[in-house]
């Protein structure tokens, strides 16, 4: 299995953060929290007119965005979800939040299991 730094999904992912990084800074930071989204944020973008890649391409970088450590800690917090533009346009679920915390839980505990795995 390769790598996903190497993968096309990857590739794909890279250049839609530098351009939508660009476009939409507050929704997606350069660097820092990321922010939890509107729901439906993919028809916002495509709405706009001014993607410069395909809206497959555009789900493949939301769908790692959102998987990402920074961006479920965000939603744990239960941080409000933001337009585009940055305004505040609702809450997190209870629902969501606790997935996302159960997640961020799974993945430090597979990674002090690797860790102790390793040591032996």
């Amino acid at each position: 299995m390769k790598k996903m730094k190497t993968s096309k999904r990857f590739r794909i992912y890279k250049e839609m953060r530098r351009e939508l990084i660009e476009k939409y800074p507050v929704a997606f930071p350069a660097k820092g929290k990321r922010p939890p989204l509107k729901v439906g944020i993919v028809k916002d973008i495509l709405a706009d007119g001014s993607l410069n890649s395909t809206a497959n391409n555009l789900r493949i970088f939301l769908s790692i965005w959102t998987r990402s450590t920074a961006y479920l800690q965000s939603v744990a917090k239960m941080r409000p979800r933001i337009t585009l533009s940055g305004e505040i346009c609702s809450e997190i679920s209870k629902t969501h939040a606790s997935t996302a915390a159960e997640i961020i839980v799974s993945r430090k505990n597979k990674k002090l299991n690797n860790l102790t795995s390793a040591g032996r």
